[in-house]
């Protein structure tokens, strides 16, 4: 199976007619959009069905994480940032892990809302955190950036929590630089595995704050990484006692 793209046009109309469609949301389908070829552009990036298709709304996210990496986990990036593609899976190929992992509202007014942020998503930041499979991909992406633990280590150690996880990809200088994001994982796996105290809310962003400051003050990004590990390892374990 190749990767998928709506087209632009199609990405309207569903968008524009989510109201007149919501039973199809709620227990119908969009099969039309996979069978028609005129619906979608399709590349050349391959996409492994197994793995796509063993994306479950009954499992965790952790484990849909680890699954969807597996399908598309060589995905380039600027690829990963075309909605089109995460439009064209919420409506066809991963509708059922959609609603079952999201469920629509009962309320028509509220099912619109929910249904454009969760099988689409408002704007890049959106669609990368609120769509239903998009989130998946990027959580496993910024995590398999890790040095220092395997993939399913890294993401235990950041789902764990939702503000501590929102606190670090709301911080482009920690989620964006490898060796300050092994070392905050690092240090959240450890506490995960004690007595979870870096997860405390207050905790974490006293850390995250302290971490922040020493960065304006030593340029973190220009240390080798071993150093820029035990500087975060050395004030993150201050919140772990």
């Amino acid at each position: 199976m190749k990767v998928r793209l709506l087209k632009r046009r199609v990405v309207k109309e569903l968008w524009d007619s989510v109201r007149s469609n919501l039973e199809k949301y709620r227990s119908g389908t969009f099969s039309h959009l996979a069978n028609d070829p005129s619906a979608y552009l399709e590349l050349e990036t391959s996409i492994d069905e197994q793995a796509l298709h063993a994306i479950a709304g009954d499992q965790t996210d952790l484990k849909n994480c680890l699954r969807i990496f597996d399908a598309l986990g060589t995905l380039p990036p600027h690829i990963a940032r075309d909605p089109r593609l995460w439009f064209y899976l919420t409506h066809t190929e991963l509708l059922e892990y959609t609603r079952a992992r999201w469920p629509i509202p009962a309320s028509d007014g509220d099912a619109v809302r929910f249904i454009r942020r969760h099988f689409f998503g408002s704007g890049s930041r959106g669609v990368e955190r609120e769509n239903a499979v998009s989130r998946l991909w990027w959580m496993s992406h910024i995590c398999n950036r890790v040095s220092n633990m395997e993939l399913e280590r890294a993401l235990e150690a950041f789902l764990y929590k939702s503000d501590v996880r929102a606190s670090i990809i709301e911080r482009p200088s920690t989620s964006q630089t490898v060796s300050v994001l092994s070392g905050v994982l690092g240090a959240l796996s450890k506490s995960l595995r004690h007595n979870q105290r870096l997860y405390e809310r207050d905790r974490f962003r006293q850390a995250m704050k302290e971490l922040n400051l020493l960065g304006g003050t030593m340029l973190l990004e220009v240390l080798p990484d071993a150093e820029v590990q035990n500087i975060v390892s050395s004030v993150m374990g201050k919140y772990q006692a």
